[in-house]
């Protein structure tokens, strides 16, 4: 049995972990003649992993009273065996294992409680986001496509804008123009407010998914020369490879990343491959853009000169707009795609950087009644589809600040 543990342990440690070897190892440490197992290999992670699963003494005294303290406090649904206390030892071990905080840990929490987990109405909670969107279309009208039947929406020349199902926009073109024909292009936007998110079809087969509070703005059917788009906040694309008829030459693809307050060009990412990430939100500091497969060149322009960098698989471009353009070889790249994997994934994350996801989430404010500068960073993970309450209970739990919820407001006291 030790064997199995220590195998997806370190599997889950290391973000390989399928759905279900997770279950596998939850069922594991549910069981109560696992304790000695898990303690022993917790405390051999402590010793191979020092470095990414080390709190500070004052992050894990905070965690370790908050999970004594908890009696009542329900975290997410789950089937527990009759409740046992556990040794202090134990507990202190696995609030320094962060990864598994965020699962099993959760695990260890709830046997400690007197209470079996079950979950508790909470006044003034907020649901999470969804598939919502405002549509654009070139005369200027709008349609709101959480209101809107599925099927076709609207006719935009020859393409038709259709409402799938599964909650997405695809653009279905009917024949088409002579490649090298001039037309006038016309354009449509996509746009997300807070709390919402969508994922579209571009008229070339392009996929893209914005996150909340972000836009796209696309012409309905692209020209032979080049394919354009302008995008604010953040977005994930999947790039189609796309060809001219007649020297078989592949058509460039451009994204323009915009302020979305003052419309000002902030740089523009040429694709020369396919999966990459772009977030660039107004109160973000940086401009990120992230290359998960393929290639892509950043420019920005500066006052004198015109920077460019060109991105590898792994690789990070940060764009300022007081600072160079600067390359991250090795970003977190579960913090940046956690969001299109439907989670919220932390690791040395200040309050106000958690904040501002949660914000943009849940479509709330946040309000700061304590100083925040000298709180530890935050290691956490949940599910993006867990009403805040929930989430909040994850961040009372990972110590230091105290979250609350009055009316459409975080509280952090």
């Amino acid at each position: 049995m030790s064997s199995s543990l220590e195998y997806l342990l370190n599997r889950y440690a290391d973000k390989t972990c399928t759905v279900e070897e997770k279950e596998e190892l939850m069922r594991l440490l549910q069981e109560s003649g696992n304790d000695e197992a898990v303690q022993q290999l917790i405390d051999k992670m402590l010793e191979e992993r020092p470095e990414t699963h080390v709190m500070s003494g004052k992050t894990a005294q905070a965690v370790l009273q908050a999970i004594f303290e908890a009696e009542e406090t329900p975290v997410v649904k789950m089937k527990t065996t009759p409740v046992r206390r556990v040794s202090f030892g134990r507990i202190a071990a696995a609030a320094s294992v962060l990864l598994l905080l965020t699962a099993g840990g959760w695990f260890l929490l709830n046997r400690m409680s007197k209470t079996p987990v079950t979950t508790a109405a909470v006044v003034n909670d907020v649901a999470p986001g969804g598939n919502k969107a405002l549509l654009t279309l070139a005369n200027g009208s709008t349609i709101v496509l959480e209101n809107a039947a599925n099927g076709v929406v609207a006719q935009e020349g020859n393409a038709e804008v259709v409402k799938l199902k599964n909650g997405q926009l695809m653009y279905k073109t009917a024949g088409g123009k002579p490649e090298g024909t001039s037309t006038d292009l016309t354009y449509n936007t996509l746009s997300t407010p807070k709390g919402g998110e969508y994922k579209i079809v571009l008229p070339d087969g392009s996929q893209v998914w914005l996150n909340a509070e972000s836009s796209i703005t696309y012409p309905t059917a692209f020209d032979a020369r080049e394919r354009k788009v302008q995008v604010t906040g953040e977005a994930y694309f999947e790039v189609a490879k796309l060809v001219t008829a007649k020297d078989k030459k592949r058509v460039p693809f451009l994204v323009d990343i915009k302020n979305r307050k003052t419309g000002g060009n902030i740089g523009q990412v040429q694709v020369l491959g396919t999966h990459f990430n772009i977030n660039a939100y107004e109160d973000e500091k940086l401009v990120k853009t992230t290359l998960l497969e393929g290639k892509v060149k950043i420019s920005q322009l500066a006052k004198n000169a015109k920077q460019e960098v060109t991105l590898s698989p792994g690789e990070q471009a940060l764009l300022g707009t007081h600072s160079p353009l600067t390359t991250n070889r090795s970003p977190d790249i579960n913090q940046v795609m956690a969001w299109r994997n439907g989670v919220f994934h932390f690791e040395k994350a200040d309050i106000q950087t958690v904040m501002r996801q949660i914000s943009r989430w849940y479509d709330v404010e946040v309000v700061y009644k304590r100083d925040i500068e000298q709180d530890d960073p935050l290691f956490f993970e949940v599910k993006r589809n867990t009403n805040l309450s929930d989430v909040l209970k994850v961040l009372n739990l990972a110590g230091g600040a105290k979250f609350s919820i009055e009316d459409k407001k975080i509280i952090v006291q």
